[in-house]
């Protein structure tokens, strides 16, 4: 038993006296002002309330008095709560030992790690020779220290090492390959390669730390390699995995920087500079829980945003996004004069990568990813405040009104939209998508609701936004195109594939939400959902009628969800900061991927498209080969979209009198055409020309008025069909008739159910 436990009944009611500068020690349970679990005696059981159960009695441990300030050489021997990050022994909340504990391993260890970990990384190959590494070295006890003992967990085996604190024991056990499980006084480590390999098994499968450190206990104890305390390896392991994720995320950040520097500067990069550079790294800034600004935290300046003017230029999409998809975006001949567009991108959003709203309020710890594709909330929330401002509130439908207001049979086409209003109306009533106030995740138990990405052409995602709305609304939408704005040349034009592009091009019309960012981009209906839209809204959005978009289906979203839906259970039940974070790692995994696949992906598109442009000019040439030309065949397909995206009739009491009306117009026009017709034929019969005419003249004048009195006859019979009404009877005189009126009604909606 340690010296420092005495029996209960020697030490009495007045065993540290107040106000005393004397080091924390054990006193009768009945002298404890405030109770306090006690740690670092793995030997005793600890009880309820403090109490430490020992052969010589019953125990607990009291905190010094509050002003008291230790010495040196006595804080050194107190027992040190790991959770406690090395701070005295005053009494705090859970959330503070929290934030203490975050601050002393953003703050301290990780930027003491940054170096020495890249030096193991350079002297060990990328952690493949680790033998001599393995050795202990340094220190092993002397007086300005004390000896720690620590579990070192392997693939194969379990191994103690003891370490002396006079140096950083995290230091020390990164000198060997390993990674402590704590930033003061570790009691576990890990080896380097068994965290790589468990952070890209769970990169390519569902994360799940509980199973893992599981797996490998049960893995261990067959092999008589146990833990001294049961299910332990859980919560240190999971320390110890996100702390050197964040080590490592940092170093990759770190290098990315250092090679952007050197391409920039390549021509005048002086190497001497550099030799004795020390390693720059910024600590995470703890934030409240609910992710606010700090009041003191200093702001960017215009110009001064990493992801948004670093490496831009005017000719030149930003660094970020060259970064992003380098196919996209990267070099300077980006332009396509002979294309409708420079970049084809799609928007999608997902309601399944949600995550459940918890009554517990505590303090977590704000673990963001030094390379983070989510728009911050800032500015999602200005832009949802900006929409709001400028988008008046719906108005509830008025029922029975429309059929008996007299309402125009002319198109009724929005500023700026070639779809008729009523076609826009149907496709907003006939998706879910586009009903903001339809609850397809409700807030009363998720707290995120789910996705809105943004890809590019080569699914390669490039922002992504994190939904808090029961709805899909359009504010979401906006941020990704304005944040994409921001980063591509005052000259790009945009492809944007939605599956409601018409609904967002027609409110960023009607409310100018774009502003001049709006002339340069070109609606579109990802492929699949395009068939669900009335057609002549397919006929202006669809892909494959739109030029500029080819072959592109815009569901690289859809493809994306589908690569991450192995993260669903494990983000459903995680915090806010792990889940962001867990995405933007998957996201960072399957970048890398990607790239290593962008020549496969050339090759197979390049090869799909030369086996379709064959066939296609094949059939073109058949039907050439039947005398039809591609000018011919342009000028048709011009006429179907005119006539397919005019709006449909509608019913109106004065259907019947305007059908009457157009019939005399077409009857005058006639006539005056018969009349022209005959001065024609009696100058060629006479042989007198008018000035400036001649026989050929006038005999292509007659036989062009021929054609229209045949095309107005025509008309006149199918408008006297549509009425049924006897040529002999008087039209002037049916003006307002009530049969009439109700025939031309039923008709409109006839055309509109076979519409």
């Amino acid at each position: 038993m340690p010296s420092a436990f005495r029996r209960a009944s020697a030490l009495g009611s007045a065993a540290v006296p107040a106000g005393s500068t004397a080091a924390p020690s054990l006193v009768p349970i009945a002298s404890v002002p405030v109770s306090r679990r006690p740690y670092g005696l793995p030997e005793v059981v600890v009880g309820a309330e403090g109490r430490v159960y020992a052969a010589g009695g019953t125990f607990s441990q009291v905190r010094a008095a509050e002003g008291v300030v230790l010495t040196q050489d006595e804080a050194v021997h107190v027992p040190m709560d790991p959770l406690d990050g090395g701070l005295g022994a005053e009494a705090q909340t859970k959330a503070e030992k929290k934030q203490r504990q975050w601050r002393r391993w953003s703050e301290d260890i990780i930027p003491a790690l940054l170096k020495p970990y890249l030096s193991l990384l350079h002297e060990s190959s990328g952690l493949r020779n680790m033998e001599e590494f393995r050795q202990p070295k340094g220190c092993v006890g002397c007086a300005d220290g004390r000896l720690i003992e620590v579990s070192c967990i392997f693939f194969e085996r379990i191994e103690k090492i003891s370490l002396c604190t006079c140096t950083d024991p995290a230091l020390q056990l990164l000198n060997q390959g390993l990674f402590p499980c704590a930033p003061l006084e570790p009691t576990l480590a890990v080896d380097l390669n068994v965290l790589d390999f468990a952070r890209s098994l769970f990169a390519n499968a569902a994360p799940n730390t509980t199973a893992w450190c599981e797996t490998l206990e049960g893995f261990l104890s067959a092999r008589n390699f146990k833990l001294t305390t049961r299910d332990s390896l859980r919560g240190r392991f999971g320390n110890a995995l996100l702390w050197y994720a964040t080590l490592t995320d940092t170093k990759n950040l770190l290098m990315r920087d250092y090679l952007n520097k050197v391409r920039g500067a390549i021509l005048s990069m002086d190497d001497e500079d550099g030799e004795d550079e020390d390693v720059h790294y910024e600590p995470q800034r703890l934030r409240t829980p609910t992710d606010e600004p700090q009041p003191d935290e200093p702001q960017p300046e215009d110009g001064q945003e990493r992801d948004k003017n670093e490496g831009f230029h005017a000719n030149r999409s930003s660094e970020y996004l060259r970064e992003r998809c380098p196919l996209c975006f990267g070099g300077e001949n980006w332009c396509k004069p002979d294309e409708l567009v420079d970049v084809i991108v799609c928007i999608d959003a997902c309601f399944t990568q949600k995550r459940r709203k918890t009554d517990t309020k505590q303090w977590q710890g704000p673990r963001t990813h030094p390379e983070t594709i989510f728009i911050p909330r800032d500015e999602v929330d200005a832009m949802e405040a900006k929409v709001e401002e400028i988008r008046p509130p719906k108005k509830s439908k008025s029922k029975g009104k429309s059929s008996e207001t007299g309402a125009s049979v002319e198109p009724d086409y929005e500023p700026g939209m070639r779809v008729p209003t009523s076609v826009l109306d149907g496709c907003n009533d006939s998706f879910l998508a586009a009903d903001e106030k339809r609850i397809k995740a409700s807030t009363l138990f998720f707290a995120d609701t789910g996705l809105m990405a943004l890809l590019c052409w080569h699914d390669r995602v490039l922002w992504l936004v994190n939904m808090t709305s029961a709805g899909e609304k359009q504010h979401y939408a906006l941020t990704l195109l304005m944040k994409l704005y921001e980063h591509i040349p005052e000259s790009m034009r945009i492809g944007l594939l939605y599956d409601i592009g018409c609904q967002l091009h027609r409110s960023c019309e009607k409310f100018g939400f774009l502003g001049d960012f709006l002339n340069r981009i070109v609606f579109g209906i990802s492929v699949f959902h395009a068939y669900g839209h009335q057609w002549p809204c397919q006929v202006i959005y669809h892909p494959r009628k739109c030029v500029g978009f080819g072959l592109t289906d815009g569901k690289g979203c859809e493809r994306f969800w589908s690569a991450i839906k192995a993260l669903i259970p494990s983000c459903r039940v995680s915090g806010y900061y792990n889940r962001i974070y867990t995405i933007d790692t998957q996201v960072k995994h399957i970048d890398e991927k990607s790239l290593l696949g962008l020549g496969s992906w050339l090759q197979r598109k390049w090869k799909t498209t030369v086996e379709k442009k064959n066939a296609a000019v094949e059939g073109l040439q058949a039907v050439w080969d039947l005398g039809y030309t591609e000018a011919l065949l342009r000028d048709e397909w011009k006429a179907q979209i005119i006539e397919q995206i005019k709006p449909l009739t509608k019913q109106s009491k004065h259907l019947a009198n305007k059908e009457i009306e157009g019939i005399l117009a077409l009857v005058k026009n006639r006539e005056n055409n018969e009349k022209e017709l005959e001065e024609y034929e009696n100058m060629l019969e006479g042989g007198e020309y008018d000035d400036g005419l001649d026989a050929s003249t006038v005999q292509a004048y007659i036989e062009d008025l021929q054609n229209k009195i045949k095309r107005t006859r025509k008309t006149i019979e199918n408008k006297r069909a549509k009425l049924s009404v006897d040529v002999r009877l008087n039209l002037s005189k049916l003006i307002g008739n009530e049969f009439l009126k109700m025939r031309m009604n039923a008709l409109a909606v006839k055309q509109r159910i076979r519409d």
